[in-house]
């Protein structure tokens, strides 16, 4: 109980931590409650992603939790997309960017794009902290 309560926090935390980083992309709702049941959906999915490994009979290692965790998350958060109040996706442009000598155009961030990058993130950082944080 208490690992799963510290999960979903952390899960939370790293969630609107990523959804944040994004602010072009992710609207976030103002209401107070409604951000609360948006982290929270997003942190118990990240906390059921071993049970459905165990019950698959997979074990639960960093890159399974990492490919299951991103596949709950985004189907979460594109479900959140589709039914939650004031929370919404939207397409933004990523400007140009040079690095010395490798130049990146600017082009069309889609909403399933966002969703995907930040699901992996949530799920890469969430998925360090539990292998860390094993005994």
């Amino acid at each position: 109980m208490k690992e799963g309560v510290k999960l979903t926090l952390i899960g939370m935390l790293v969630y609107y931590f990523f959804m944040s980083l994004f602010k072009e992309a992710f609207q976030l709702p103002t209401s107070a409650t409604y951000l609360f049941i948006v982290l929270l959906v997003g942190g118990i999915g990240l906390l059921l992603a071993c049970p459905f490994l165990n019950f698959l009979t997979i074990k639960c290692n960093f890159l399974t939790y990492l490919l299951m965790g991103t596949i709950f998350l985004g189907g979460i958060t594109f479900l959140l997309k589709m039914f939650m109040i004031d929370f919404s996706i939207k397409e933004f442009v990523f400007n140009e960017m040079k690095l010395g000598t490798i130049q990146i155009n600017e082009f069309n961030v889609s909403p399933l794009i966002s969703i995907s990058i930040m699901s992996f993130l949530t799920s890469f950082v969430t998925g360090i902290y539990k292998e860390l944080d094993k005994k």
